[in-house]
């Protein structure tokens, strides 16, 4: 059948080839040339160094947040590798490990390092309540075991793509991409009542190893690596030496060797005074562009809400990559969570409760998700959640009990500073701007084609004053 398109035209795809299979094509073994020129040095480095941020943001927050959690507190101690770290509350207004998080569920956090092998995962029978172990690869990339992936299974070997060896019988082989993972446990609670449940199931996961925690990597600090050029590529430096990086990105990371990333002696040297400056603006230059660029990660759907896109599943897109990370770690894959955010009503006002502002939400057709759906409100500025009257985060239909339907959440929110005089659900706002997260938890097929969409927010009033 003819495709519509001349044979004669260029391929839209690009195409690749191996250098090494045409005859008598070699590669030089040498680095590649430094300006001797200060200015022209000045402005490789900076050029330099704005890919290697964009290219490494992921990696290098991610590190330093292994750290943060991991690694020892005193030169006798030992990395705190491969068990988990549960947090027994849901997240409040002064949750400190990432911004924007649910309160849907409860976290737990634990860092695989599987440079010495595979390690055993068991993991407890969760019922019907939803549950996903979301696995993130050294560059954010992300994977899940939970009911929706592996139904039935409760034990998985977890290893590299390169290992190679027996997988017991008795076990799923999941296989990850860096050596280096994170995963994040989140498992949905009902009521507060319901939390010696969930810290049940927490306990009842088990990682099992081999128990060998020695390890020599350098310690850097979060807030460093935010601000500092150089604490940013040691930490660059180390998680591409411990996890590598893919095939098809390795002529691109071989440019940071002038930066003293992965230096072929492992002594990345003193950049000189030029180098220096260029690194310092090119790291600049960096976070600026991340910083302008937040509002492409999301598309609009025509109510007001954003659809975020592509979460936890980059490719070859680095700037988005590094965006998404920028702005939070540990988005998961749309499949798991399918996420819409507004800053707006449905006029395009930001939303806010100053002078009484109230908002009306009209979920007759409710949010279609296979586990549940919530509403989430947060302080725009901060991205963390308002602390809001009686603990009232979020709602939704996830707080109910384990047979309640995704469908049984409200059909009318309002979001107020004060409570509503009428029979819809309450989600408290603060007197300043905020925003709102709609989240579905594994979606359904008319959330994942767009068939469905978020109802507007819109503006009723204010408190009292109900129109």
């Amino acid at each position: 059948m003819h495709s519509g398109r001349d044979e004669n035209e260029p391929s839209t795809d690009l195409r690749t080839y191996e250098p090494g299979s045409a005859d008598q094509l070699t590669a030089s073994p040498r680095p590649d040339i430094v300006p001797h020129d200060s200015g022209a040095r000045e402005l490789l480095t900076r050029m330099l160094t704005l890919q290697a941020v964009v290219y490494g943001l992921p990696s290098v927050y991610q590190y330093a947040s292994m750290c943060a959690q991991c690694a020892p507190s005193g030169a006798d101690d030992l990395w705190q590798l491969n068990e988990f770290a549960h947090s027994r509350e849901p997240a409040g207004p002064d949750y400190q490990a990432f911004r924007v998080p649910n309160v849907d569920t409860l976290y737990s956090n634990a860092w695989l390092d599987l440079t010495h092998g595979p390690v055993r995962l068991d993991l407890p029978d969760f019922g019907n309540r939803y549950y996903t172990l979301n696995f993130l690869d050294a560059y954010s990339n992300a994977s899940n075991i939970s009911a929706r992936t592996h139904p039935g299974h409760n034990r998985f070997l977890i290893a590299t793509t390169d290992w190679t060896g027996p997988v017991p019988p008795d076990c799923t082989l999941f296989r990850v991409a860096t050596p280096l993972m994170w995963i994040l446990l989140r498992i949905q609670v009902f009521e507060p009542d319901d939390l010696p449940n969930v810290h049940r199931l927490q306990n009842a996961v088990h990682i099992h190893h081999d128990d060998d925690r020695h390890r020599t990597w350098p310690v850097l600090d979060q807030a460093q690596v935010e601000t500092s050029p150089e604490a940013f590529f040691r930490a660059l430096d180390a998680s591409l030496r411990i996890n590598g990086t893919p095939l098809r990105d390795a002529a691109h990371v071989r440019q940071f060797r002038a930066l003293g990333v992965c230096a072929a002696d492992g002594n990345p040297g003193e950049p000189d005074e030029s180098s220096r400056k260029g690194m310092r603006a090119g790291f600049d230059d960096a976070l600026g562009l991340l910083a302008q660029s937040r509002s492409l990660l999301g598309e609009s759907v025509g109510t007001g809400w954003t659809q975020v896109l592509d979460k936890g599943a980059h490719g070859d897109n680095f700037l988005a990559r590094a965006v998404m990370n920028f702005v939070g770690l540990a988005a998961n894959v749309v499949e798991e969570n399918c996420s819409y955010n507004t800053y707006v009503d449905v006029t395009g006002e930001p939303l806010t409760g100053a002078g009484d502002h109230a908002y009306r939400i009209d979920l007759a057709d409710p949010p279609p998700a296979e586990a549940f759906w919530s509403i989430t409100l947060y302080e725009a500025e901060t991205g963390r959640l308002y602390d809001a009257p009686r603990a009232r985060y979020s709602v939704g239909s996830g707080a109910g009990s384990e047979h309640a339907a995704a469908s049984d959440g409200p059909a009318v929110i309002t979001v107020s500073t004060a409570p509503p005089t009428d029979e819809s659900a309450w989600l408290p706002c603060p007197p300043y701007r905020f925003f709102l997260v709609l989240r579905m938890y594994q979606p359904k097929v008319a959330a994942m084609t767009g068939r469905w969409r978020p109802p507007p927010v819109s503006r009723t009033g204010s408190v009292g004053d109900r129109r």
